[in-house]
């Protein structure tokens, strides 16, 4: 490993002075990810929010500032982050979750977490200042740079700023962590809540081994935490139906946590591998995703299973850490997901592999010759060696 050189960042001008001064020296520069040499930047002491306007729904915030931090200043005035609004990913900063592609556990009542930003201001690799997107709506218009630039684990530019939308606390939450024997059980209540005219506002789902991985504890089946909110009168009616669905999935309530657990920090385990977001599988065909997953991790030798968001179908991989093996597994799932009419985002080859991956691919690759030359920003190993 090559001698790394951190560097706490405060503000735009000091990573413009980085980033011109790394471009001439060809020297990498690694943001969100540990790199083999070069510079590392730190962004934990930028954190002062920037602007903050409860009556129209909306904050500015720096890079640095966690997500918990963020929705407790915000929770104050009576608001709340969506993608924040649970536990899932609180450990993570405002610049990471956008470098990770704005990761929502509550997609499936509120939509994907892009949508709640409405624009950023990003340094690009040359020192460069662009602002995109805006302060509402209206001001998106033609093509959506913010969503490129934010695309997963894309590399292109530095986040610094970003707008982001707000909405208003529930009135009434009621979370349930119930247990079913079997997935099909699981599948069936999922199927249940999908008829109700109002969704969860999330569900997260993890098999007997996840599960235990995640909660520390014994199960005996497959765990469903799920949240339910909205006026009080619409919420206790919610709550009426949902304990008669129960009833007909063969479900166990379980004691104590509803909370999700945290996830921020599983893909950096060294002795384990967690991969987040790699998998879209139609909910129909979740089973016989599961059952292929179930297979092909006998056939590597490989103790894990699977956990994520069932009602979405965004299923996420947990296995023992047997690096030879993992590459075929992941390209394996990556094939079944397809055949099943599912997708990949090709995160895998972007974060253990070649790097660049997915339909932008060649436009990427046009980014980043022109305003990244030298490829400094995370650079792969592959280029350095």
């Amino acid at each position: 490993m090559g001698n790394v050189d951190s560097r706490i960042v405060t503000n735009s001008d000091e990573l413009q002075e980085i980033l011109l001064l790394a471009q001439q020296l060809k020297t990498a520069v690694h943001l969100y990810r540990q790199g083999n040499g070069g510079i590392q930047l730190d962004f934990s002491q930028w954190k002062e929010i920037e602007q903050f306007d409860a009556d129209n729904l909306m904050i500015i915030a720096p890079p640095g500032l966690k997500l918990q931090d963020l929705n407790a200043a915000i929770a104050a005035q009576g608001l709340r982050f969506i993608p924040a609004d649970s536990p899932a990913f609180a450990q993570l900063s405002v610049g990471e979750w956008a470098y990770r592609g704005c990761p929502n556990l509550s997609a499936w009542k509120y939509g994907a977490g892009k949508h709640f930003l409405l624009g950023a201001s990003y340094v690009l690799p040359n020192g460069e200042i662009v602002p995109v997107g805006g302060k509402c709506i209206k001001n998106v218009s033609g093509y959506d740079f913010t969503r490129f630039l934010t695309g997963a684990y894309a590399d292109l530019a530095v986040g610094v700023q970003y707008v982001i939308k707000l909405m208003p606390q529930p009135a009434c939450r009621i979370a349930y962590h119930v247990e079913t024997a079997s997935l099909s059980d699981a599948i069936k209540l999922v199927g249940m809540l999908h008829n109700h005219p109002v969704p969860p506002v999330w569900l997260f789902w993890m098999d007997q081994v996840t599960g235990e991985k995640l909660t520390g504890g014994a199960q005996a089946g497959h765990r469903i935490m799920f949240e339910l909110d909205g006026n009080e009168a619409e919420v206790r009616e919610y709550a009426e139906t949902v304990e008669r669905i129960f009833i007909d999935c063969n479900v166990k309530i379980v004691e104590g946590q509803t909370a999700p657990p945290d996830l921020s920090g599983l893909e950096k385990e060294l002795n384990e591998f967690w991969l987040l977001d790699e998998f879209k599988i139609p909910y129909p065909q979740v089973g016989h995703f599961a059952a292929e997953a179930d297979r092909l991790l006998v056939k590597a030798g490989c103790r894990g299973g699977l956990f994520g968001q069932l009602a979405d179908g965004k299923i996420h991989l947990y296995a023992a850490k047997e690096e030879k093996a993992l590459t075929e597994l992941v390209h394996s799932l990556q094939n079944v997901a397809r055949n099943l009419g599912g997708t990949a985002s090709g995160k895998y080859q972007r974060l253990y592999q070649s790097g660049l991956a997915g339909k932008l691919m060649d436009l990427e690759k046009a980014f980043k010759r022109r305003y990244d030359p030298a490829g400094i920003l995370n650079r792969s190993e592959e280029v350095s060696q």
